[in-house]
């Protein structure tokens, strides 16, 4: 009985294990399905222990039924393996970059709170809707002013500028003074009032940085996913082409950094992944772009900042998650490649088999090894 419970237990292991790694690779029927993904794949260790406890016991319980076993034994080594892939790869890449990944706070569980709670601020009213933004500051006061990090939050309208603060307070105790920023999510035919308003959210920013520590004259910008769209594009164009959408001066930013954020908007760019193709996300997100740029070709290519690399853009980090359901690394090497070209410092990190938004988990390896790079290229532009 004992070796028969043990390949029931096997055969549940190998099912469970299975069916993570299908939610992982397999096109998404909805956002849900996609979330599910995004956390099995961050916490890829946990199934591959699953597996390998289900090989385990197929072993155990050989002698009851040696070919069920021989089965059970096989699925579950396959799992083990393929469930050990992304973070073998992540690990060897990291390692190879120079990042100091470890299993040491692979546990440490997700970036969604912090020990402590912002300064909430309104920074503008555009069109009477309230803007916000919050300001982290290191917990030990410091001898000087801190150089400014001015971050755009991706996601969607409803969801709060610190979205996930424990990135801020890992920041704010390295030495900086943080700035989550709110935005216009992309109104109807306006893509580019989210630029605008962050425009405004720098101007504020310089004008009373030094009130809370800072310094105006170091100021990077940051972002992921929409928000490193935005943060791209703040820090590329023109002030004339996309002006601050309240009364403040143009800021240039000393620097940009921007994690799975997409480059180019227009017809001519690489094709969604394989994943989104052929998933019902990707109609979904047809719509949403439609919605934002009323189609208007222009406005594309307005909301691209492949489009808009000149020499005078700052040194440029990108970070592309490799597993990205929503966007082709080969977005962010021809953004690379347009700033070589034009002679601008940047750093293309590409992290293999991490999803969007891979820093929702923030003992993972690829958040370790994109603090690591954050890390340096802060304190070579702002240190």
């Amino acid at each position: 009985m004992i070796r028969l419970a043990c390949l029931l237990l096997s055969g549940a292991a190998a099912l469970l294990v299975t069916a993570a790694i299908a939610v992982v690779l397999l096109p998404p029927p909805s956002w849900e399905f996609w979330q599910y993904g995004l956390l099995t794949l961050e916490f890829a260790l946990f199934p591959a222990a699953v597996a390998a406890l289900g090989l385990l016991l197929a072993l155990a319980g050989r002698a009851s039924r040696p070919r069920v076993a021989a089965v059970l034994a096989a699925v579950n080594a396959v799992a083990l393996t393929a469930a050990l892939v992304p973070p073998a790869a992540t690990w060897r890449a990291a390692r190879q970059a120079g990042a100091p990944v470890s299993l040491n706070g692979y546990t440490d569980g997700l970036a969604v709170s912090a020990d402590r709670e912002p300064l909430t601020l309104v920074y503008a009213s555009p069109g009477g809707e309230d803007l916000e933004m919050d300001v982290w500051r290191p917990r030990e006061p410091a001898d000087g002013p801190l150089p400014v990090v001015v971050n755009v939050h991706g996601g969607a309208e409803d969801l709060p500028q610190s979205l996930l603060p424990r990135w801020d307070t890992w920041l704010a105790d390295r030495g900086h003074v943080v700035f989550e920023v709110d935005y216009r999510f992309f109104p109807d035919g306006d893509g580019t009032a989210a630029v605008a308003d962050v425009r405004c959210a720098l101007g504020r920013i310089h004008e009373e940085a030094a009130g809370y520590g800072g310094d105006p004259g170091r100021i990077v910008l940051t972002g992921q996913s929409a928000g490193g769209l935005i943060a791209l594009l703040a820090a590329y164009t023109p002030a004339r082409d996309i002006p601050p959408s309240c009364p403040v001066g143009h800021v240039p930013v000393a620097a940009v950094a921007a994690w799975y954020s997409a480059a180019d908007g227009t017809a001519d760019a690489p094709p969604y992944p394989w994943r989104l193709r052929r998933s019902p996300l990707a109609a979904e997100l047809d719509r949403e772009s439609e919605r934002m740029t009323g189609g208007d070709p222009a406005l594309y290519t307005a909301m691209s900042p492949l489009h808009h690399v000149s020499p005078d853009a700052p040194p440029t980090l990108l970070i592309t998650a490799g597993h990205d359901l929503f966007l082709e690394p080969e977005d962010n090497r021809r953004l690379a490649a347009r700033l070589a070209e034009a002679g601008v410092e940047h750093r293309l990190v590409e992290i293999p088999w991490a999803e969007h938004m891979f820093d929702l988990n923030w003992g993972g390896l690829a958040s370790q090894w994109a603090r690591h790079e954050l890390a340096g290229f802060l304190d070579r532009h702002a240190g």
